[in-house]
């Protein structure tokens, strides 16, 4: 029996400067999340950050048992 359990999203982004990493992650996702949804959260939170979200990344937890 597979169970999902929880999924989150995280956003990456590098100082071209400095090159430190500032990463943001975002709980509580829903399983399978369209693309076209989580593309629309990166782009809005690149609004508003300083430097560009490099890296988009979702990660889902199952349950196997």
């Amino acid at each position: 029996m597979k169970e999902f359990l929880s999924a989150s999203l995280k956003l990456q982004s590098i100082n071209p400067v400095t090159e430190k990493k500032t990463t943001v992650t975002l709980r509580d996702l829903t399983q399978d999340a369209p693309a076209a949804e989580v593309e629309a959260v990166r782009d809005a939170l690149q609004s508003v950050t300083d430097e560009p979200i490099g890296k988009t990344t979702s990660v889902e937890t199952y349950f196997y048992g």
